[in-house]
């Protein structure tokens, strides 16, 4: 069987532990080596999905919907107003903090999927190059990606109608039902996936109690309704949700699928080996040469990257040319759970395999995706470091952040801090973090070509190198009304970085 622990370890600490090898021992295996471990609760930050919300039409939806049922535009937690902006069948989401009831955070880490509209397949780390009818010649313009176009999260938040009104944390963002070429659909496809983080996304300090020296405390609860391990130090029957590593209502992301492989140029597969649930994201660096880049290497070409789509076991992708992708496939587990008699705790062998499961209580059997919160199979993804750092002007600067991944898959999640803001579709706010995005311009006068709100990562076992370019223009182009003269607009410059390091055993 899978080596497993529940009990009290070397250290006199009270923990659950799950090995990657049986030859090591979960009590006396440093938990500094996290390579060795498939789950630990000793671990001090936890890394879990608050919720993935399915942006698409509403069928039968016109005028302003809010939801909950009965609320109002002084009081709902979701809207969907629909309408016909420039001749598109158009919808926006208005989603504010309070439509994601497991969320702790008012800024969150979060991410946008978003589908092309002809295909459905995602394609939001796509590249694609903006023309517009005021470039003299195509003189002008910028390479960007999927990313770019996503709305970001907002603080003290001013709509433009009133039947938006104003909130104090949240999103917007807008689906397009009509525009199936996604040469002019730019990403604002009419189906995208919202991943929301139990995570802070700005310089908010993590919530997540430091694990304290063993004191005595009662650590571990382990009956028919609940199973509770409390972090070294507390008292598993007091302990609040942040003094908790271990908690069967508290479901850690769990990563079904992982690998670092070549794909060619055009359609091609990875088979995962078990037929894929719909609550599933992924996170993808794709990237060529030996550097690993995230969001997308700087070096851009107009229609560069690749798609990707679910089906059956596999993943496939779509490229326009060769390429690596690194990539890690996490299982949302936030559906409501199945009712039966299973036990917290359970042993099988599949396919040859033996796997220990801790299940919600009273779950079905055989129990459903939603009812698992460990799989020996699956490792939780750990957090091998975090933090914020502000931004400098300049271009380009270049933050690097060391850590130890020895014996570990490590991949790069990051949001950037941006200031006060107005949108004439959306409205104003006084502050918003928003995905990583490469932007680069076509025509410049210098050598580097990145704009103001642009950044990317690069990142190796040991470290994470953030390059930023504050104080760069988002754009300069030869005006089209008065060719020769050569114009620059603003870019909402990057002020600050959050970032996460996620790892699994390799």
């Amino acid at each position: 069987m899978v080596r497993t622990m529940i009990g009290v370890d070397s250290t006199g600490a009270g923990c659950v532990k799950i090995m990657k090898s049986d030859a090591d021992s979960p009590r006396t295996t440093p938990d500094s080596q996290r390579s060795k471990f498939l789950y630990n609760s000793k671990y001090a930050l936890n890394a879990s999905i608050a919720h993935i919300e399915r942006v698409n039409t509403i069928p039968g939806g016109s005028g302003t919907q809010y939801f909950p049922a009965g609320s109002n535009s002084s009081n709902y937690q979701k809207l969907v107003a629909y309408g016909d902006a420039g001749g598109f069948n158009e919808a926006i989401w208005v989603l504010k903090n309070s439509a994601f009831p497991d969320l702790k955070y008012n800024m969150p880490l979060f991410d946008v999927k978003a589908t092309r509209n002809s295909t459905g397949r995602f394609n939001q780390m796509k590249i694609q190059r903006r023309y517009s009818g005021k470039y003299y010649n195509d003189q002008g313009g910028y390479l960007f990606m999927g990313n770019w176009r996503q709305a970001p999260w907002f603080k003290d938040y001013e709509g433009l109608v009133s039947n938006w009104g104003s909130f104090l944390y949240g999103t917007v963002t807008r689906i397009n039902n009509s525009d199936t070429n996604d040469a002019y659909n730019r990403f604002q496809s009419s189906d995208k996936r919202l991943i929301v983080w139990n995570l802070p996304g700005n310089e908010d300090p993590s919530l997540e109690a430091p694990v304290l020296a063993p004191n005595g405390s009662k650590n571990i609860i382990i009956r028919s309704d609940k199973m509770i391990i409390a972090k070294p130090g507390y008292n598993a029957e007091t302990a609040t949700e942040w003094q908790i590593s271990f908690d069967s209502r508290r479901v850690p992301v769990k990563v079904i699928a992982a690998a670092d492989i070549a794909i060619p140029a055009g359609e091609s597969f990875y088979d995962t080996g078990i037929t894929l649930p719909t609550n599933i994201a992924l996170d993808v660096h794709f990237y060529t040469g030996s550097t690993i880049y995230y969001p997308w290497t700087p070096d851009m070409e107009d229609g560069a990257g690749a798609e990707y789509w679910f089906s059956g076991s596999r993943i496939y992708f779509n490229a326009a040319s060769a390429l690596r992708a690194r990539f890690m496939l996490y299982l949302d587990a936030g559906d409501s759970p199945t009712n039966g008699s299973n036990k917290v705790f359970r042993q099988f062998t599949e396919g040859g395999v033996d796997v220990v499961q801790f299940l919600r209580p009273g779950s079905a059997n055989p129990p459903s995706w939603a009812d698992i919160v460990i799989d020996s199979r699956w490792p939780c993804v750990q957090i091998i470091k975090e933090g914020y750092f502000p931004v400098s002007a300049g271009s380009p600067v270049e933050t690097v952040v060391t850590f130890d991944a020895t014996g570990m898959f490590p991949m790069v999640k990051y949001m950037t801090k941006h200031g006060p803001g107005s949108d004439q579709n959306f409205g104003s706010w006084q502050a918003s973090i928003k995905l990583p995005s490469v932007r680069q311009l076509i025509y410049s006068t210098s050598s580097n070509f990145e704009c103001g709100d642009s950044s990317h990562c690069r990142l190796t076992q040991t470290s994470a190198t953030f390059v930023t370019n504050r104080g760069r223009p988002g754009d300069y182009y030869n005006d089209d009304d008065d060719p020769g003269t050569w114009r620059t607009e603003g870019a909402d410059d990057v002020l600050g970085i959050r970032y996460y390091i996620l790892g699994i055993p390799a």
